[in-house]
């Protein structure tokens, strides 16, 4: 930059005063101090209030939002606090559910071991009433069978047959004492 070769109002100001800045006369300093005085109570009166309202506005605005603010840290707090105790609840009562749940499951289960268990001894013992009165039919039959091939040998024998209400006798009479020689 190239310096001009204006004068500059400091210049001005000190080629005018000379070597002293401060140099003038007293009542130059009496008007400058009045002309100072009258500027200030003019800036009190027009600009100093509203410069002090704004700046208090202000304060109050930012004491305002500060206290809002810690309210709303405040509030968030307290519904954290809730929303974590509903939180904790809610996880107690589903492992409840599940606590039921499983006993739940754990009953059926038993209860349907029991059944289970319940239809096969009903099952079993079906099954050996069956095969006792198959058993007992088989004998029986067998008996039957053997009385009258024995009363036909025997009538052969004799020469002579037997008329059915005799052989069903002597077979009945046999069965019987089958039946007490087993038992």
């Amino acid at each position: 930059m190239t310096m001009s070769m204006q004068p500059s109002v400091l210049n001005l100001v000190l080629a005018a005063g000379g070597d002293n800045p401060f140099a003038g006369t007293i009542y130059q300093g009496i008007a400058a101090a009045i002309v100072f005085i009258v500027v200030l109570v003019i800036l009190k009166k027009l600009a100093w209030g509203p410069i002090l309202t704004g700046l208090q506005d202000r304060e109050n605005k930012i004491k305002t939002d500060l206290e809002e603010a810690e309210k709303s840290a405040r509030d968030a707090t307290a519904t954290l606090k809730q929303y974590e105790a509903k939180l904790a609840a809610a996880q107690e009562e589903s492992r409840k559910l599940i606590e039921e749940a499983r006993g739940e499951a754990q009953r059926v289960a038993a209860q349907l071991k029991d059944q289970t268990q319940t239809e096969i001894t009903q099952m079993k013992d079906k099954a050996a009433r069956d095969i006792n009165a198959a058993k007992e039919q088989a004998i029986t039959e067998l008996y039957s069978q053997a009385a009258i091939m024995s009363t036909q040998i025997a009538g052969r024998i004799l020469k002579r047959e037997l008329n059915a209400d005799d052989q069903q006798a002597i077979v009945d009479e046999s069965l019987a004492q089958l039946k007490a020689e087993n038992n």
